[in-house]
């Protein structure tokens, strides 16, 4: 009982709250054909009914317990689209529906309360009014027998409309507010995509800088370490040199030789992990280092005015070129190849061309898969075009947004 009375009195406070934007509404439903009239002549004069409609969103979120977005208005394109603009005219119709049915519904919520009160007492004072002449809330009462009966059926009525009724009505106006002023299913689904798209783009962000930091980390602190072990050792093996067949001099050699090997794994971890160049030269430099380390002659374009995509588009793109250029090295017996990075700050696009047998698999389990997850991964697109006897192009397109 206790809750089903807390049910109401919310209730009861929507509907009553509902009056702030009705009663405004309603006096709107009058001059509503002029604003219409006067839409094509300039947007602007819907102004007051946007503003309303926004005070309307926000005592919904409060009842509803989350933000309601204002839907989207077309905007630019002139008059004629303003005209047209589906946001407009559902806040239009929610204006006509609020004004009549939220300020009736308003002020039946309300006097529904001391309804119940009167009705229930009315047996009290009934019979102070002189006989044939008392009629209270839509109830004649001439005799006791009907004082008795009839206002306490009035008010258990007024009740059962105030515990069942009212909470569905409440409910009802705070949808019609959701559904007529709020966004529709696919406004609200390319939202949902966009700040999913924006939260994915900082994940990576945080995830690339956690990745340099390792990479400093090990770079400047473990390999450093090593670096200076080794150095050590080697001091120690110059002390034993006049004893060659000293068994601690083999020691030292073959640990001062796990050292080095331990260095130069730790090298190609640090790459995998990120690549130093990248930060020191960025893109075009790591590229250029890439393609002059190939034992094929290999032509780079860059444009001078490339803008510099961010640490995790840089990164992937330097991976893709990498697995590229190891693939046309070891499968495509080729004799030349060519990279090109072009982009307009919104977009890199990645090109690697060879001039080898082709026929290359992308879905036979070989690294041209791998450039495929790392791109969409990223929301990218790749285009492998390998021919037999026709050379391999891989074109691979990056978001940069």
């Amino acid at each position: 009982m206790r809750t089903a009375i807390k049910r109401s009195t919310a209730a009861t406070a929507v509907l009553a709250s509902g009056l702030q934007t009705a009663l405004p509404a309603l006096a709107g439903v009058l001059v509503l054909p002029l604003l219409v009239l006067l839409l094509p002549f300039g947007p602007a004069v819907l102004k007051p009914v946007r503003v309303l409609a926004g005070l309307e969103r926000e005592r919904a979120g409060r009842h509803l317990g989350y933000s309601l977005p204002e839907a989207a208005h077309a905007e630019g394109g002139g008059r004629v689209r303003a005209l047209w603009d589906p946001a407009t005219w559902r806040a239009l119709l929610w204006m006509v529906v609020h004004g009549f049915a939220g300020t009736f519904l308003g002020l039946l919520g309300i006097t529904l309360w001391p309804a119940i009160v009167a009705s229930a007492t009315m047996p009290l004072y009934w019979w102070l009014f002189p006989p044939e002449s008392f009629t209270g809330m839509y109830v004649v009462v001439r005799t006791w027998p009907q004082a008795l009966t009839l206002p306490l059926l009035q008010a258990a009525l007024y009740a059962a409309a105030v515990v069942w009724l009212v909470p569905v009505i409440a409910s009802g106006q705070l949808r019609l507010a959701r559904s007529l002023l709020g966004p529709n299913e696919a406004e609200l689904l390319a939202r949902q995509v966009e700040r999913l798209t924006e939260t994915r783009a900082e994940a990576l962000e945080s995830h690339g800088a956690e990745l340099r930091r390792i990479e400093r980390d090990l770079h400047d602190g473990i390999q450093a370490q090593l670096v200076a072990v080794s150095v050590r050792l080697g001091l120690a093996a110059r002390v034993l040199a006049a004893e060659p067949d000293s068994p601690a001099a083999a020691l030292l050699q073959d640990a001062r030789t796990g050292i080095e090997d331990s260095l130069g794994n730790l090298r190609s971890i640090i790459r995998g992990i990120y690549p130093p160049i990248l930060a020191d030269r960025g893109l075009a430099g790591a590229v250029h280092a890439l393609a002059d380390g190939q034992r094929i002659p290999v032509t780079v374009r860059v444009p001078d005015d490339l803008p510099r995509p961010p640490a995790a588009i840089e990164a992937a793109a330097y991976f893709v070129i990498a697995e590229s250029l190891t693939n046309v090295t070891k499968h495509s017996t080729a004799e030349h190849a060519e990279v090109a990075l072009d982009g307009d700050g919104k977009n890199l696009r990645v090109t690697v061309r060879d001039d080898g047998q082709g026929g290359a698999d992308a879905d036979g389990g070989s690294g041209l898969s791998g450039i495929r997850h790392r791109v969409a991964a990223l929301d990218g697109t790749a285009r492998i075009d390998s021919p037999v006897n026709e050379g391999t192009t891989i074109e691979v397109l990056l978001p940069c947004g």
